[in-house]
């Protein structure tokens, strides 16, 4: 652990590469600022990957109890009694002193199946001990570096994207990848979301094929293992903040998954699926998912808390998402409670599209419910059509972004086609003639309020930049020609250093334009 010499190369950042002994040299300040201070809690909030790794090293040699905080806006719910900044002073490289793995506490914080967060304690010998069950299984040639697309201060961001790679002598890459074509042309390590690689499948966007591919935090398509398979090995992990990697895939034609590691799952028919393992500090856990055990592997059949309680009775949100995908023009669908109702975010196919465009989502949702009435005894009353299902930064399902959608008391956009790259997005979309913005505006021709179109790129520029922007900090507004319904329009978006800007248009002239202000 920590065995390598001064002159190895640990870590990239920003296309530099970094040795043992420049990380020392950045961190060995820290490490001095933090053992002046008596209180023994440190709280790392970075969003960058990079502050993440110095401030997490620091932390550990410094003996401190580290708390990883992804949403830096939960800082203030942390009193005086944790470190929540550091002022570090130049000093001098000194030699650092590998700590116990064991006495290393860290504490990690995850929304599970609630939304609320959940403290999750674990040592750092626990995930050590998953390294070396993946170095066994799938050794990867030295020096390779590791890329990702998602933040090290979740669980599967910290294992699979810096510590494995980092104890085993591989190059850390702390950019956090966020389009397909700022991947490198070299061998490398890919360690992502199935929701990200799914859009690379879907655009058939892969320039540089990695060698390996780690994935986590949701289940893998078959045709994301289809794509992919074609060029590069995959290990689809399977497990969760609680109780680290529990089994594996690596095809999708395996039925069943295989169990990692350690890892002993016993089914208890009055407690369901008990989990035993060194992965975790406690000495047994029960799981969320009902799974069928066979030997050394296991079938997953469904999470226990998607039953829903609507109306007195309970309905499996599971079963009627499988039912709703069964239907030719649904690709992707999502199930949930929302107040006392059910409500259905669905993802339309092309054809699809092209049928509400034509009929009216009215008409699209009579056909979907009369679907679900042949299988279902209480279907969803709340729908949303989405151009995808929002995951997270960890790749599993938005489940806040979805409700802050359906609060918002609007129709959404019909969206057709995402063309993202570095810094600018083209989106063809539709505004439908039955959404509730086209209300009173005006009831003879109806057009498009301008409110509505401000509205739609500030939200749209958000989604596909990963940033928020002022609700306010808007400027050279103009409004060139009025959108009616039904119209397919494309809204092009540029992210600049300081704002974003967006024009409506159809390719021949604007309807509308204007910059957000960052």
């Amino acid at each position: 652990m920590f065995n390598f010499g001064d002159d190895k190369v640990v870590i990239r950042n920003n296309g530099k590469y970094i040795t043992w002994q420049d990380l020392k040299k950045i961190i060995c300040p820290i490490i001095t600022a933090l053992k002046s201070d008596r209180r023994t809690k440190f709280v790392i909030t970075c969003d960058s990957n990079f502050e993440f790794v110095i401030n997490f090293l620091a932390g550990i040699f410094s003996e401190k109890e580290l708390y990883f905080l992804s949403d830096s806006t939960k800082i203030n719910h942390f009193g005086d009694e944790y470190i929540k900044n550091v002022e570090s002073k130049p000093c001098e490289v000194f030699e650092l002193k590998v700590p116990d793995f064991n006495e290393v506490i860290i504490n990690f914080y995850t929304s599970g199946s609630t939304g609320v967060p959940k403290c999750v304690r674990k040592s750092l010998e626990n995930m050590y001990l998953e390294t070396v069950v993946m170095d066994g299984l799938h050794p990867v040639e030295k020096d390779l570096p590791f890329v990702s697309t998602v933040k090290m201060s979740h669980m599967f961001g910290f294992v699979y994207a810096f510590l494995y790679p980092f104890l085993y002598g591989h190059v850390v890459d702390t950019d956090i990848i966020k389009f397909p074509e700022q991947i490198r042309k070299e061998k490398h390590v890919f360690v992502s979301s199935p929701s990200f690689l799914d859009m690379m499948a879907k655009y058939d966007d892969n320039p540089n094929p990695p060698e390996m591919i780690y994935a986590a935090g949701d289940k893998m398509p078959e045709r994301i293992f289809e794509y992919f398979s074609k060029t590069s090995k995959i290990f689809d992990s399977y497990g969760s903040t609680e109780t680290g990697t529990i089994g594996y895939r690596t095809s999708f034609d395996e039925g069943f998954l295989t169990i990692f590691g350690d890892v002993e799952l016993i089914s208890d028919n009055n407690k369901g699926t008990i989990i035993k393992s060194p992965y975790f500090p406690e000495d047994e856990l029960i799981l969320n998912d009902n799974i069928e055990l066979s030997g050394k592997k296991f079938k997953i059949l469904g999470r226990n808390d998607r039953i829903l309680k609507i109306q007195e009775k309970r309905i499996s949100a599971e079963e009627i998402e499988t039912h709703l995908r069964k239907e030719e023009f649904v690709e992707d669908a999502y199930c949930f409670k929302i107040g006392e109702k059910a409500g259905a975010a669905i993802v339309l196919t092309s054809e699809g599209k092209e049928k509400l465009m034509k009929n009216g989502s009215v008409e699209m949702i009579k056909d979907l419910k009369s679907h679900l009435k042949q299988f279902c005894e209480i279907i969803p009353q709340r729908w949303r059509f989405l151009p995808e299902i929002p995951k997270t930064s960890a790749g599993k399902i938005d489940k806040a972004k979805i409700l802050k959608i359906y609060n918002l008391n609007l129709s959404y956009p019909l969206i057709f086609d995402k063309k993202i790259t570095n810094g600018t997005a083209e989106i063809t979309l539709a505004f439908l003639r039955n959404s509730n913005f086209f209300n009173g505006h005006f009831p003879d021709v109806p057009i498009l309020p301008g409110v509505v179109q401000l509205l739609y790129a500030h939200k749209l520029a958000e989604d596909v930049f990963g940033i928020e922007l002022s609700q306010n900090k808007i400027k050279k507004i103009k409004f060139s020609r009025v959108i009616k319904p039904d119209k397919k329009v494309i809204l092009k978006l540029k992210n600049n250093e300081l704002s974003i800007d967006f024009t409506f248009t159809d390719n021949e002239k604007p309807f509308s334009s204007g910059t957000f202000i960052k």
